[in-house]
């Protein structure tokens, strides 16, 4: 079996402060009370340490509660929202900057480009599309920014087994589980935002 470019060890992540946060997360709240709890408490956090907060400037479900708690414990907050989700998601009005693109493409980027770190909450196929990207974008090599994972009720268990399968299956290297770290709660939350 002949060896693939990609199976040779991934760069070890990136060591600068954390200093912006991108939040991936629903729009919609969810059936699991503790999810909307989660993503206040992730708001309140990383204004608590002085973190931004970039995420995709929504006001309903997980995004809103996430923005709202950073807004209200004075943390700085960005949105980034395409303009044909603008009315759809109904942008939060309260965000310090609120960036309207042309494109769920566009939006991805320009939110990690403005982000030292990825944080995947609970959430639908749009979170889920915007996690693949950044953990794809991480195995190519485009970048070594921590990406964690937070969610009550052992909600990202079968997206993290699903990894596994696909490391299994031969269709990706062994080190691709490293590419994200699942989080328990806002305690480990805090100790990664605090590592060099």
């Amino acid at each position: 079996m002949s060896s693939h470019p990609l199976d040779s060890p991934s760069p070890g992540l990136a060591t600068g402060p954390v200093r912006s946060v991108l939040v991936f997360c629903g729009s919609c709240s969810g059936a699991d009370p503790r999810h909307a709890a989660l993503a206040a408490e992730v708001g309140a956090l990383l204004a608590a340490r002085g973190v931004a907060l970039v995420y995709g400037g929504g006001a309903l479900g997980l995004m809103g509660e996430c923005g709202r708690a950073a807004i209200a414990a004075g943390g700085r907050v960005e949105g980034v929202i395409p303009r044909f989700l603008k009315d759809w998601e109904v942008a939060e009005p309260l965000c310090d900057e609120m960036i309207v693109v042309d494109s769920l493409h566009s939006r991805k980027q320009l939110m990690f480009e403005h982000a030292d770190a990825v944080l995947a909450l609970p959430g639908g196929l749009g979170t889920l599309d915007e996690l693949v990207e950044v953990l794809s974008w991480r195995n190519l090599r485009l970048h070594a920014k921590p990406v964690w994972l937070m969610g009550d009720g052992d909600f990202w268990q079968p997206f993290l087994a699903l990894l596994d399968h696909v490391v299994t299956a031969g269709f990706a290297g062994p080190d691709t589980r490293t590419y994200v770290e699942w989080l328990p709660d806002t305690p480990a939350l805090a100790a990664a935002l605090s590592l060099p």
